[in-house]
C-alpha cells in the first residue's frame, strides 16, 4: 500500500471514529418508567374474576344461556337494544345510555344492572361498560370486590386521572367496569358538573357498539339519580314485586324527564298471567 493510500485510510479511520463519538443514543422514555403509567399498565394488563361471584350469588352467566333466566332477560333487553339502534325509525338519543334505579334501597337495582349487562354483553356486536354510579353505598363495587379502587368520584375530582386509568377489565371479554371510586360530600355537585358531562360524552362516543349502564342510587333517596337521569336516553326502574308501595313507584316516576324512555321491571318473585311476563326471578339480597 503506498504513503498516499496509507493516509487516504488514515483519515477515513478518523472520519468514522468521529461520527461514532458524535452519535447520541436516544434516552430512555423516561415517562415510560413513572408510577402513574406502570400503575395504568397494571390496569390494563390485569382481569378482575366476575364469573365466579356472579355463579355465588345466583346471577347470570354465559354458560347459563339457554336457562329461564337468560330468556327472561333476553325479553328485557330487546326494547332497550331496538330503541337504541339506527334501524330503529324511533331512535331514542343516547338510547345506549341506560339507567338502572329503583324508588327505595334494596329492590335489587344493583342485581338487574347486572345481569342486564351479562345478557347485553353476550350479543356479538356490543361491548358493555357498567358505571357504578350509587357512590354512596358502592353496592355493585362491594360486590365485585372493587372497595377502594379508583373510579368515577376519582376521575370528577382529579384532572390528572382519566376514564382509562379507572376503567376495569373482567373475565367477560366485552364487559367492563368503573367503580364509584372515594366517597365525597359533594358528589351530587361532582354528578352535575360540566366535567361528568365531558366524561359521559368520551365514554358514550369513543365506540360505536358499546352500551354504558348506569347503576344509581334509589330515586326517592338521593337527588344524584335524578342528576344522573339527565344523561341516560332510556331509565329502568326496578319494582320488588308485592313489596314496594304502588305510590313510591308512582312518586318515583313523576320524577323523571317524560321524553325519557322509561320501563319498570318486577323483581325477586315471577308471576305469570295470560301469557304476559309480570315480572322475573331475581337475587333475595340487598344488591
Amino acid at each position: 500500500m503506498s504513503s498516499i493510500e496509507k493516509a487516504i485510510e488514515k483519515q477515513n479511520q478518523a472520519k468514522a471514529s468521529t461520527v461514532h463519538k458524535n452519535v447520541v443514543l436516544p434516552e430512555p422514555d423516561v415517562a415510560l418508567a413513572t408510577p402513574q403509567v406502570e400503575a395504568r399498565k397494571k390496569r390494563v394488563d390485569e382481569t378482575v374474576a366476575i364469573l365466579a361471584i356472579l355463579e355465588k350469588n345466583g346471577m347470570l352467566t354465559p354458560s347459563l344461556k339457554d336457562s329461564r333466566q337468560a330468556e327472561e332477560y333476553r325479553v328485557i333487553k330487546r326494547p332497550l337494544l331496538s330503541n337504541a339502534s339506527a334501524e330503529n325509525a324511533r331512535m331514542i338519543d343516547r338510547g345506549n345510555v341506560i339507567m338502572v334505579t329503583s324508588a327505595l334501597q334494596g329492590e335489587g337495582k344493583t342485581y338487574t344492572t347486572t345481569n342486564l349487562a351479562v345478557s347485553i354483553a353476550a350479543e356479538r356486536d356490543r361491548s358493555v361498560l357498567v358505571v357504578d354510579c350509587d357512590v354512596v353505598k358502592h353496592s355493585l363495587s362491594s360486590m365485585f370486590g372493587l372497595e377502594g379502587r379508583k373510579g368515577l368520584i376519582d376521575v370528577l375530582l382529579d384532572p390528572t386521572i382519566t376514564i382509562d386509568d379507572v376503567i376495569v377489565s373482567t373475565d367477560i371479554p366485552s364487559l367492563k367496569i368503573i367503580p364509584a371510586g372515594m366517597a365525597n360530600n359533594f358528589s351530587t355537585e361532582l354528578l352535575a358538573s360540566n366535567q361528568m358531562a365531558q366524561i359521559m360524552d368520551e365514554m358514550v362516543g369513543r365506540y360505536s357498539d358499546r352500551f354504558l349502564i348506569l347503576d344509581s342510587p334509589p330515586l326517592l333517596m338521593t337527588s344524584q339519580s335524578a342528576v344522573l337521569a339527565g344523561h341516560a336516553g332510556q331509565i329502568l326502574v326496578v319494582v320488588e314485586e308485592g313489596v314496594t308501595p304502588q305510590k313510591a313507584v308512582i312518586e318515583a316516576i313523576s320524577t323523571l324527564d317524560d321524553n325519557k324512555a322509561i320501563g319498570t321491571v318486577l323483581n325477586k318473585r315471577s308471576r305469570m298471567n295470560r301469557g304476559e311476563m309480570y315480572g322475573y326471578y331475581g337475587s333475595y339480597g340487598d344488591y
